[in-house]
């Protein structure tokens, strides 16, 4: 038992420390050039994965220390150009020597290619696992097309570090391209507005060579750094790029970009401006003013507006005391355009045949996204006129000294009311100041006319209240009532207006009341 355990350690140091059991998962090596894992030879990149745990010492390379662990691979490039053979890959665990080859016809005695051997690749992407120092191998040469060649990958000093031996190749064919890429981003376009996930469309294309790799990336507006949305090798034809996630990101313009490199090292790119839209930008209401009072028809106006992504509006109402809302205007529930500081809809109350009383005024604005805003305002309705009535003195009463008015000047939403007289010579006068208090089945006033001429007068009551009439602040509600009186005796009795009063002036009264003179 002791010695067979012996065997197999001598065994396994022979092989650089690793068991003959697969580590990766990869192919089986092929560890003879004459029968080498052959790739394919056409433009383009192809990759392979080979578990070489099982592989053994082959021919010896121009360079690297005690090289153990060989795998052959063999590649006929189809056209002219340049050539790429890398162990720089995910998937290689362990510190790599690679040789090239040139094939002679006969397997066993291939070309060394001396100048092409490389050891350890100086680029921080080729650091394995088990090593911080880049430990992969890579090298490009112009190949002839239609010829062959071999590369032998063997481990540096047989494995020394007792790395896994996993092994991932990349061979890059670049036959003479000298355009690059095609790429463009057609959806969204420029400044369109991106609403959360955004479905990025365009085409990435290499036609007339291989491509090698794209990327997909945004970066905020004056931003110098990228962040990644998505990646490839594949060509895409007016597909999806990528699915961009705008979840979390503030509201503003994005750029997005698209660049694309083919095999022969050769890049483009392409960029659009957006718009990632996080939010309904204003909605604002600036009349009526919240707690207005209103009658007829009345004119809504603001700013509802979405700089990039506006998509409607709405104009409701309901009763103070809750229950649905209602359009304004049921002829044009929805608006479809934005507005800035100008009239947003016409409620019309009196068409309605709302009730007077008090509503709860809503306007609404939503955007592409589905982001709204809205602003609630009050306002009271009333379309019914205030109430103006004299119930003394009597029409064509007989007054005269101190005469006390009694009346009505009332409103629910009273603004004034004012009590006059004219005559005697007098155009219209206030009897008391204008007075903000109603009066109900009341005293107007008590008015002295004992400074007046005698003569015939006219009482005028005239009482407004505050709602504001088809959209003008200087229309409201205005309610009067009037009222002839006589105000001690009043007459010209020159009755043929000859300049003095005589008996035919005395005849003309005298037939009036009684009949002729006999």
């Amino acid at each position: 038992m002791k010695i067979v355990r012996t065997i197999f350690a001598l065994f396994l140091a022979a092989s650089g420390g690793q068991s003959a059991e697969a580590q990766c998962g990869g192919e089986t090596p092929a560890v003879s050039p004459c029968l080498p894992r052959i790739i394919p030879g056409t433009p383009g990149v192809h990759e392979v994965i080979v578990d070489v745990s099982t592989a053994a010492a082959s021919f010896i390379p121009a360079c690297g220390l005690n090289v153990g662990h060989a795998v052959w691979f063999e590649v006929t490039p189809s056209i002219s150009g340049l050539l790429t053979f890398s162990t720089c890959h995910p998937s290689t665990s362990y510190d790599t020597v690679l040789q090239p080859w040139l094939a002679t016809g006969d397997c066993e005695f291939p070309q060394r290619l001396d100048e092409l051997c490389v050891d350890d690749t100086s680029d921080p992407a080729c650091v394995s696992p088990c090593s911080p120092t880049p430990r992969s191998s890579s090298v490009t040469f112009s190949a002839v097309a239609a010829t062959t060649y071999f590369f032998e990958v063997g481990s540096y000093n047989n494995n020394s570090d007792g790395c896994a031996l996993c092994l991932g190749v990349r061979v890059t064919i670049c036959g003479g391209d000298t355009t690059p890429p095609t790429t463009m981003i057609s959806s969204p376009t420029f400044l369109d507005c991106s609403c959360d996930p955004v479905n990025v469309v365009g085409t990435v294309d290499e036609s007339d060579g291989a491509l090698q790799s794209y990327t997909l990336e945004y970066a905020a507006g004056g931003s110098p750094s990228w962040a990644l949305i998505s990646s490839g090798s594949s060509s895409i034809i007016n597909g999806v790029l990528g699915i961009w996630s705008t979840s979390g990101l503030a509201q503003g313009y994005y750029v997005l970009r698209l660049t694309a490199t083919n095999v022969c090292g050769l890049t483009s790119s392409s960029v659009q401006t957006v718009w990632v839209e996080g939010g309904f930008d204003t909605v604002d209401y600036r009349s009526p003013a919240h707690t207005a009072v209103v009658g007829g028809l009345v004119c809504l106006d603001g700013t509802v507006n979405d700089q990039f992504c506006f998509n409607n509006y709405t104009a409701e109402y309901r009763p103070a005391g809750g229950g649905a809302f209602q359009p304004v205007d049921p002829g044009n529930p929805t608006y479809t355009h934005p507005v800035i500081n100008d009239p947003l809809a016409l409620w019309d109350t009196a068409s309605l045949g709302l009730p007077d009383g008090d509503y709860e005024m809503e306007v609404q604005g939503i955007n592409d996204c589905g982001y709204s805003s809205s602003v609630s305002l009050w306002h009271t309705v009333d379309n019914t006129p205030p109430i103006a009535s004299i119930s003394s003195p009597f029409e064509c009463d007989y007054v005269d000294g101190v005469v006390q008015i009694t009346g009505t000047a009332n409103d629910a939403n009273l603004q004034s009311w004012t009590l006059q007289y004219a005559g005697g010579g007098s155009g219209w006068t206030n009897i008391v100041p204008p007075s903000a208090i109603p009066v109900v089945n009341g005293v107007l006033a008590n008015w002295d006319t004992t400074s007046l001429p005698a003569c015939a007068y006219m009482l005028r009551l005239v009482v407004s209240d505050t709602a504001i009439l088809n959209c003008n602040a200087a229309i409201t509600h205005r309610s009067e009532d009037t009222v002839a009186i006589n105000l001690g005796f009043c007459g010209d009795f020159d009755a043929d207006d000859d300049g003095d009063v005589d008996l035919i002036d005395y005849s003309a009264f005298d037939a009036a009341f009684t009949g002729p003179i006999p």
